[in-house]
């Protein structure tokens, strides 16, 4: 399951008038590029991605089919979309934050990775440097406190944006490699 902040006005569905499947990052080549180096998602379908402006359905249901058949579960961590890129204040993450651990219960996944420390706190109570994710030696494997299940909850760098896209990919090789 891999947990990320908020809709932003880039996902294509995130607009109201968006008729397709819905969920993060549709029409956001970057993103998908960043799993596929990291190698939890086909490179072909994500370098063959067009710009958000050329996105259709049949990249969507490309998308989806990957994250199906890699059994990736995508959600965020506020459901409320922004036209901007700062993050959800506090208020707001207490109000949603029961729908996401009932999406963890309902999912049950076998792993979480927290994209960026907001995610990763509001799951574990811990902060966390993202800077030392890139060590596994040095890398704290948490358990989420938020579903009750105690899934273990790796953090890593945001995928794009104020994030760090060659890091993300690193730190989910890295998850990848040691299995689940």
């Amino acid at each position: 399951m891999l947990i990320l902040v908020n809709p932003t006005y880039r996902n294509l569905s995130s607009d109201p008038k968006y008729k397709g499947v819905r969920f993060p990052f549709i029409g956001v080549r970057q993103f998908w590029k960043v799993l596929a180096d990291a190698g939890l998602i086909d490179r072909k379908v994500a370098c063959g991605l067009p710009l958000r402006k050329d996105w259709q359905e049949k990249y969507t249901e490309q998308i989806k089919g990957e994250l199906v058949r890699n059994k990736l579960f995508l959600t965020n961590l506020v459901k409320c979309c922004y036209d901007h890129s700062v993050y959800p204040d506090g208020k707001v993450v207490k109000d949603q934050i029961k729908l996401l651990a009932e999406e963890i219960g309902v999912v049950s996944p076998k792993k979480i990775v927290a994209f960026g420390g907001l995610v990763y706190k509001t799951l574990t109570g811990k902060n966390t440097k993202l800077s030392d994710c890139l060590d596994n030696s040095k890398t704290e494997k948490s358990k989420d406190i938020l579903s009750g299940l105690n899934i273990i909850t790796e953090p890593c760098y945001f995928p794009i944006g104020r994030g760090n896209p060659k890091k993300a990919a690193e730190i989910l090789r890295n998850i990848s490699a040691v299995g689940y």
